[in-house]
C-alpha cells in the first residue's frame, strides 16, 4: 500500500486536533420516551434514557412555574416529535411541558395552579423521575409562615438523593376535596404542541456499519448519514440529488435527477443499494424519497455485513416509521418545466397496544429541460405496527411505484458539448432521440417486515424480510451508437450521429431474509457486543433486447423521422438470470478498556449463478462460489468526543455474463468464457470528532481500496463486456456536519481520489484514469433561521457544488470539464406551517455530470426555481 498524499491533509488534521482538545461536553444523552404516571402518591413525569445513563439537571421557578434544566440531554423519541405538553394532569397542576430548549439541553417545565409545584426527583435505573405529589384544589399559596422547599440556585446540581419538602402536604387519609389515588395504568397522554425543536443536520448513531445502532465515533469505517432536515431544506426529489452532501460519492453515468441510480463511491461505481439494510436491487432502477428519513452512506465495502458487494460502498435507505401520537402532514412542490408534486405523511396510533400506522404518498408530473420529455409517477408507502411494546417490535410495509416515461431524449455526443466542434455547440436541451417513438413504463412493488424481539436485558433476537418485484413492460429508448473509424464517435461529416431504435422490456424479483442474534455480556473487564447472523437472498432477471435500425440525426438541426424506424428487429439479448446466496456472519465489537474498542467481523456465502442464454444455448452456465470476507478494525479514543481508528475488510460481488467482443471490422461478436467473481481488499485510517460542544461531527478519511476482475461495457461498442485485471482507488475525505450556532446548520465534504487502472493485458487500458471520477470535489450547503423576533422562522440556505475534470472513458479519449454549481433557498416555517423557495443552479452553470462513453454525455439542469409549502395538524 502506497500513501502518497498524506501533505494535503497535514493542515485539516491540525486543525480538527486543535478544536477537539479544546474543553467540550460529551455526546447528549438520548431521551427516548416521556410518559405520565398517575400513581397512589400522585404524578410522576418520567425520562427513559439508556442503561447506566445518570441525568445531571438544575432547577429554578418562575411566578408558578418550576422549571427543570436537563443538561447535556437530547430528545430523540422513538415515537413522536417533542415540545410535548399536557394540561391539568391533577388538581394543583395546570400544565406540563417537556422540550429541547437547544440541542443539548431539555427543559420540563411544571406550572401549578396557585404556587409553584412541590416535587421530588430521582434516577431508578434506565429513569429519571420528576415526582409531584397530590395537593388539595383549594390549597392557597404558601406564606412565610408555610415552610417550603428549597430551591436550588442555577449552579446547584440535583443530587441522587431526592430534595423533599419540609412538610409534607399529602394527607395521610384523603378528604373530600383531595382526589382519591388509582392504581398505576397506562401513561397519561402526552400532546404534540407548539413549535417543534427544529432538527440539526447531526445523526449521532448509525447501524449500517455494524448492523446494529451504534454512535458514528465508534465504528472503524467513514460513514455519512443525511437526514431528512438536508432533503427537505435542498427541496431534492430524487437519491442522485441527495448523495451530494457527502465526500467521493456522485450519480456517476446516471442523471442525478433520475429515478434510476449506480452511484460511484470512493472512485468505483457501486449497486450496493440497500432499504432498512437489507438488500434490494429493484432500487437500481426506480427509487422515491417520500417515504425516506434519513440516507446512510457507508464508504468502503461492507461484504462481511452485507454479503456480495462492489468495494466502494454502500447507500442505504432508512424509512419513516409508524408514531405513537397522531401526525398529519400535507405538502405541494411546484416548479419549472412543469413540476407538480403533491405529497401526504400520516401517521398515528390504531389502539392503546402499540399498534400504529405510517402512510406516505407522493404523485408527480414533470417536464424536463431537454425538449419533450417529460414524466409522471406515482408512489404510496403504507406501513403498519402490529405489535409495539417493551420487549417486542413487529412492523409490515409495503411500497408501490409506478412510473412513466414520455420523449424521452438520450444523452448527448461529446463532440459539440464537451469536445470542440468545428460546426457548432450542441444545446444541453436537445433531443436527439424519436420523441414519438421513446415511450416507457416501471412498476415497482415492495413487501417486508422486520421483527425485534428482547429476550432479555443483553439479549435481543431479529428478524427482516424484503422482497421487491419490477416489472418493465415497456421500455423503447433511442440509443446512440459510436461510429468506431472516427475518433469522436461522429460520422465523418462532423454532424450526424448513428442511432439504434432499442426495445428493452424486463422483469427483476429480490428477495432477502435475514436473522440474527445480539449480545451483551462481559469476559472480566472487557465488554462484548456479539452479533450471528443468517442472511438467505435470491435474485431472478428476464431481460430481451430488441434493435431497430434508425436514420442518422443531425445533431445541430435535429429532424425527427419516426417513420424511418426498421420493421425488422434484431435480437441482441434475451436472458434469464438466477442468483442464490447464503451467508453466515459474526462481528464482535469488543471494548477492551473505556478508550480502545476492536471490531472483528467474518461472513461466509455461497452462491449459486445459473444464466441462460435463450439465444445462444452455448452461452449459458452455471457457477457456483464461497468466499470468506472478513474485517478487523480498531478505535482509539484519547476522549469521548475524538477516536482515531483504522481498519482492514474485504469485498465480494459475482459478476453475472461471459466476456463478449464485437470485431467492427467483421461485424463478428466474440463470446468467451463467464466472469470470475469481482474481488476488493480496503485499507483505512482515519480521525472522527465531535466538535462545538459535540453539535458538529467530522469524519477525516485515508483509505486505499484495490479491485480485481472488474466487469466493463462499452468499450469497443455499446454492447460490448470484457473484465479489466486490477483497478486501485485512494484519497483523502473530509466530511463534516451539525449546527455552528442555534439555527446555523451545515453540511460540508471535500475529496481527493486518485482512481486508475494498475494492471491490465491490454495496453489501451493500463494506468488509465477510472471514468465520472474527479481528483478534487467539494460541497457545502448551510442555513440559517432566525430564532427570535418578528421575523422568528424565516431562514436562508446557500450551497457550492463543485467537481473537478473527470475522464468520460476508460480509454481516457476525451475529459469532462470541472463545473461549479451554485444553490439557494429562502424559507419561512412557523408552528406547523412551512413554505420555501429554492433555486438550482443559481448562476445557470453549463455543466455536465458524467458520460456512458464518447456519444452519451450527460448535461445537468440548468436555473431551476421550485417552490413548497407544507402544513401538519
Amino acid at each position: 500500500m502506497t500513501w502518497n498524499y498524506w501533505q494535503p491533509a497535514i493542515g485539516v488534521a491540525s486543525v480538527i486536533t486543535v478544536l477537539v482538545s479544546q474543553p467540550v461536553w460529551a455526546a447528549p444523552v438520548p431521551v427516548t420516551a416521556v410518559e405520565l404516571y398517575d400513581t397512589d402518591q400522585g404524578l410522576e413525569v418520567v425520562l427513559k434514557t439508556s442503561p447506566g445513563v445518570t441525568l445531571t439537571t438544575q432547577t429554578s421557578t418562575e411566578d408558578k412555574t418550576l422549571i427543570i434544566t436537563v443538561n447535556n440531554a437530547q430528545l430523540q423519541l422513538v415515537e413522536g416529535k417533542p415540545p410535548i405538553t399536557t394540561n391539568n394532569p391533577i388538581p394543583g397542576i395546570a400544565e406540563i411541558f417537556v422540550g429541547q430548549s437547544d440541542p443539548n439541553t431539555i427543559e420540563i417545565e411544571i406550572t401549578g395552579v396557585n404556587a409553584v409545584p412541590q416535587f421530588n426527583l430521582r434516577q431508578d435505573g434506565q429513569e429519571f423521575i420528576v415526582s409531584l405529589p397530590f395537593v388539595t384544589t383549594s390549597q392557597t399559596p404558601p406564606t412565610t409562615q408555610t415552610p417550603t422547599p428549597e430551591t436550588p440556585t442555577a449552579e446547584t446540581t440535583t443530587p441522587e438523593t431526592p430534595t423533599t419538602p419540609e412538610t409534607p402536604t399529602t394527607p395521610e387519609t384523603p378528604t373530600a376535596e383531595t382526589p382519591t389515588p388509582e392504581e398505576p395504568d397506562e401513561p397519561i397522554e402526552l400532546t404534540v404542541v407548539g413549535d417543534q425543536f427544529r432538527p440539526t443536520y447531526q445523526v449521532p448513531n448509525s447501524s449500517v456499519g455494524t448492523r446494529t445502532d451504534t454512535p458514528l465515533i465508534d465504528v472503524p469505517q467513514a460513514i455519512q448519514v443525511i437526514p431528512q432536515e438536508v432533503i427537505k431544506d435542498q427541496g431534492t426529489r430524487s437519491l442522485g440529488e441527495v448523495l451530494k452532501n457527502t465526500s467521493s460519492a456522485s450519480s456517476g453515468r446516471t442523471s442525478s435527477q433520475a429515478p434510476a441510480l449506480t452511484p460511484v463511491i470512493r472512485g468505483f461505481e457501486s449497486r450496493n443499494l440497500l432499504r432498512n439494510g437489507l438488500r434490494d436491487d429493484s432500487l437500481r432502477f426506480q427509487s422515491e424519497i417520500a417515504n425516506v428519513e434519513r440516507v446512510e452512506v457507508l464508504k468502503g465495502p461492507a461484504s462481511v455485513l452485507f454479503g456480495q458487494g462492489d468495494l466502494g460502498g454502500v447507500v442505504n435507505l432508512v424509512t419513516k416509521q409508524p408514531l405513537n401520537t397522531p401526525y398529519y402532514s400535507i405538502g405541494y412542490q411546484v416548479g419549472q418545466f412543469g413540476l407538480h408534486r403533491p405529497t401526504i405523511d400520516f401517521s398515528g396510533p390504531l389502539d392503546k397496544d402499540g399498534i400504529a400506522y405510517r402512510l406516505n404518498a407522493a404523485y408527480q408530473t414533470a417536464e424536463s429541460f431537454k425538449d419533450f420529455e417529460n414524466s409522471e409517477s406515482f408512489f404510496i408507502a403504507p406501513v403498519v405496527r402490529l405489535i409495539g411494546n417493551e420487549n417486542t417490535n413487529l412492523t409490515a410495509s409495503i411500497e408501490y411505484l409506478k412510473y412513466r416515461s414520455f420523449e424521452t431524449a438520450p444523452d448527448l455526443p461529446a463532440s459539440g458539448t464537451v469536445i470542440s466542434n468545428p460546426n457548432g455547440r450542441v444545446s444541453r436541451e436537445t433531443n436527439l432521440g424519436e420523441p414519438s417513438l421513446s415511450e416507457s413504463e416501471s412498476l415497482v412493488t415492495r413487501l417486508g417486515y422486520q421483527l425485534d424481539h428482547r429476550l432479555n436485558e443483553n439479549w435481543t433476537i431479529k428478524s427482516e424480510f424484503s422482497t421487491a418485484f419490477l416489472d418493465v413492460p415497456e421500455s423503447t429508448i433511442v440509443l446512440p451508437i459510436a461510429n468506431s473509424s472516427t475518433s469522436n464517435g461522429l460520422n465523418r461529416d462532423g454532424r450526424t450521429l448513428r442511432r439504434f431504435l432499442v426495445e428493452n422490456p424486463s422483469s427483476t424479483t429480490s428477495l432477502t431474509f435475514n436473522n440474527s442474534l445480539l449480545g451483551k455480556f462481559k469476559t472480566g473487564s472487557i465488554e462484548h457486543s456479539l452479533l450471528f447472523g443468517v442472511e438467505v437472498a435470491r435474485e431472478e432477471t428476464e431481460d430481451r433486447l430488441d434493435f431497430r435500425q434508425l436514420r442518422d440525426i443531425d445533431i445541430f438541426n435535429p429532424v425527427y423521422r419516426p417513420e424511418s424506424v426498421s420493421s425488422f428487429a434484431i435480437p441482441f439479448g434475451n436472458t434469464n438470470t438466477k442468483k442464490n446466496s447464503l451467508g453466515i456472519y459474526a462481528q464482535d465489537q469488543i471494548s477492551l478498556s473505556k478508550n480502545i474498542i476492536l471490531v472483528l467481523g467474518g461472513r461466509l456465502d455461497f452462491v449459486n449463478q445459473d444464466y441462460e442464454d435463450l439465444l445462444s444455448a452455448e452461452e449459458s452456465f452455471e457457477r457456483n462460489d464461497t468466499v470468506f470476507s472478513p474485517r478487523v478494525g480498531i478505535v482509539y479514543k484519547p476522549s469521548e468526543n475524538l477516536s482515531l481508528y483504522a481498519s482492514y475488510s474485504k469485498s465480494f460481488t459475482p459478476v453475472v455474463g461471459r466476456t463478449r467482443v464485437l470485431d467492427p471490422n467483421t461485424g463478428i461478436t466474440t463470446v468467451g468464457e463467464p466472469f470470475e467473481p469481482e474481488r476488493g481488499t480496503q485499507y483505512e485510517v482515519g480521525l472522527k470528532a465531535n466538535l462545538l460542544g459535540d453539535r458538529l461531527t467530522t469524519t477525516l478519511a485515508f483509505y486505499n481500496l484495490e479491485r480485481t476482475n472488474v466487469a466493463a461495457q462499452g468499450l469497443s461498442e455499446p454492447l460490448s463486456q470484457i473484465q479489466i485485471g486490477k483497478q486501485r482507488s485512494q484519497g483523502i475525505e473530509l466530511d463534516v456536519a451539525g449546527e455552528i450556532l442555534p439555527g446555523w446548520n451545515l453540511t460540508a465534504s471535500y475529496a481527493y481520489t486518485d482512481s486508475k487502472i494498475t494492471e491490465d493485458s491490454r495496453p489501451e487500458f493500463q494506468d488509465r484514469q477510472l471514468q465520472n471520477v474527479p481528483r478534487n470535489s467539494f460541497g457545502l450547503w448551510s442555513t440559517y433561521e432566525l430564532q427570535s423576533g418578528s421575523l422568528k422562522g424565516l431562514g436562508f440556505g446557500l450551497g457550492v457544488f463543485t467537481q473537478g475534470e473527470r475522464q468520460g472513458d476508460l480509454r481516457n479519449t476525451f475529459t469532462l470539464p470541472s463545473y461549479l454549481r451554485t444553490d439557494a433557498s429562502i424559507f419561512y416555517r412557523r408552528d406547523k406551517f412551512r413554505a420555501a423557495i429554492n433555486i438550482q443552479n443559481l448562476f445557470d452553470e453549463n455543466y455536465y455530470e458524467g458520460a456512458r462513453d464518447i456519444v452519451r454525455v450527460i448535461p445537468g439542469a440548468p436555473f431551476t426555481l421550485t417552490g413548497s409549502v407544507s402544513f401538519e395538524f
